[in-house]
């Protein structure tokens, strides 16, 4: 047998849940061990900084403009201190988005250079692509960013309004132009660029058209299902069922337990520490990062609760995550390569 149904020893998981991934290959396996295991990893290996939960859009299938928390952007020292920690404990991939458009901050740029200083291995950014003044656009270049993620529902100007809520389709495509330009002045294959597009309810027709319009202007695509965000989101009132395009499982009976809880931990723009990217409020919280550390947090007694309700389909009513069904997304690669024990001690042997 090759897959993970092979007995590990106890010293090989052990080796696992201390692993730090040094390369994108050992980091996309080790995230797809972590949730498949259920290791009991010493730090997250993605972690999200906001930079500000402030938006200037109002996205039909996103939760922002009923977001309960206040809008601000995140202190000085608790982003560095964020960085800072990625950096020592071994964090792979720092990703400076969460509810927010990050370049309202106008210290975001200043962030994603410090963690490249710093000598995070990957270091990205999701961003509408809107605000971004056109010396940060070729700071993203020079600084190092690795990857950038343009939120972008662009089939049309007219489609995109209306999904977007603003007219700034043009000035999307001017700035797109503007990061191609700057990559090729210097001569950079980084950052790699992604265009994201959440399906609401676009055919597959029309979903092709969107990827044949800028395929030859990006590194990939990223066709996302609609989240539910426990019914929030404005298109939601609208709508039967959140369109998944058939991707995911919203089985809540035998539903399985979240991905996010061994992959990923999110700084809010507030300190507050959640491992949800879909928990806008931030109820989950399992403390601040004023007063403790990643490790510490990701290691807690909130956390442990959490992953152990999850595990045993036995959470609270009083949970965010009891009604939530967009627990089979996050972290989800259906096309990788399955991993087995023979692929598991080559991982540890380069380490």
């Amino acid at each position: 047998m090759k897959y993970i149904s092979d007995f590990l020893t106890a010293d090989e998981i052990k080796s696992l849940s201390g692993f730090v991934p040094r390369t994108r290959e050992e980091y996309q396996r080790l995230n797809q061990l972590a949730y498949n295991l259920k290791l009991n990893t010493k730090i997250p290996f993605t972690v999200h900084i906001e930079p500000t939960n402030n938006c200037n859009q109002t996205c039909v299938m996103c939760v922002h403009p009923d977001m309960k928390r206040s809008v601000n952007a995140i202190e000085e020292d608790v982003a560095m201190k964020a960085i800072n920690e990625c950096a020592e404990f071994g964090v792979y991939a720092t990703h400076f988005f969460f509810f927010g458009e990050p370049f309202m901050n106008r210290k975001t740029i200043d962030y994603i250079k410090y963690a490249k200083e710093k000598g995070i291995p990957l270091v990205s950014v999701t961003t509408n692509l809107t605000t971004i003044k056109d010396s940060e656009i070729e700071r993203l270049v020079t600084d190092g960013l690795d990857s950038i993620h343009i939120s972008f529902e662009g089939r049309d100007r007219e489609n995109y309004a209306k999904i977007r809520g603003t007219d700034s389709y043009e000035r999307v495509i001017r700035n797109l132009d503007r990061l191609l330009y700057y990559k090729e002045k210097h001569g950079r294959k980084n950052p790699w660029v992604s265009m994201t597009y959440v399906r609401t309810s676009e055919t597959d027709e029309e979903i092709a058209e969107y990827q044949e319009k800028w395929r030859d202007r990006v590194n990939h695509f990223h066709i996302s299902p609609q989240f539910d965000y426990i019914g929030r989101a404005p298109i939601r009132k609208e709508q039967a069922d959140p369109n998944s395009g058939s991707i995911m499982d919203r089985d809540q009976k035998d539903r399985l337990p979240c991905r996010q809880l061994w992959l990923r931990l999110v700084v809010l723009s507030n300190g507050e520490l959640v491992p949800c990217s879909q928990n806008i409020d931030g109820e989950l919280s399992v403390g601040n990062i004023k007063d403790m550390t990643i490790a510490e947090a990701w290691q807690n007694e909130k956390m442990a609760a959490l992953r152990g309700q999850h595990i045993t389909n036995s959470i609270p009513k009083s949970c965010v995550c009891s009604d939530c069904i967009d627990w089979d997304w996050s972290g989800r690669v259906d096309d990788r390569q399955k991993l087995g024990r023979t692929d598991i001690q080559q991982l540890l042997r380069n380490s």
